[in-house]
């Protein structure tokens, strides 16, 4: 009816079988286009199926340096250490306005081997 709310579940679509194959699967090819480049609207990608900063006109207005400063933040971590969860500690989520680990996430650096620069 008119007035009336409508809210869809991150949570929920982005796990739906009816979009994804293995849904529950960590995939990130799936957003790779055939010549490799990532790409929200891949092939084989149902519109609308995954939308992680809301769509349409109530898009995230931080989505742009959200992506920007996840991209350069990994990218700066990644080179020179590798993560590791510390044993034994319980991952388990909790979701609220964004998705969040509920115990955090205990991990350890380990320094990558990297040719000492020149």
């Amino acid at each position: 009816p008119a007035g009336s709310i409508v809210a869809a579940s991150q949570w929920v679509t982005h796990r739906d079988a009816r979009w994804w194959t293995d849904p529950l699967v960590f995939r990130p090819e799936r957003w790779l286009t055939v010549d490799g480049r990532f790409d929200l609207a891949a092939p084989e990608q149902p519109r609308g199926a995954y939308f992680p900063f809301g769509a349409g006109r109530r898009v995230c207005i931080g989505e742009s340096f959200a992506w920007t400063e996840a991209a350069l933040a990994l990218a700066t971590l990644a080179r020179d250490w590798a993560p590791a969860l510390v044993p034994g500690h319980p991952v388990a989520l909790r979701p609220a306005v964004t998705l969040r680990p509920m115990h955090g996430l205990r991990m350890t650096l380990h320094r990558r081997d990297r040719p000492p620069p020149r």
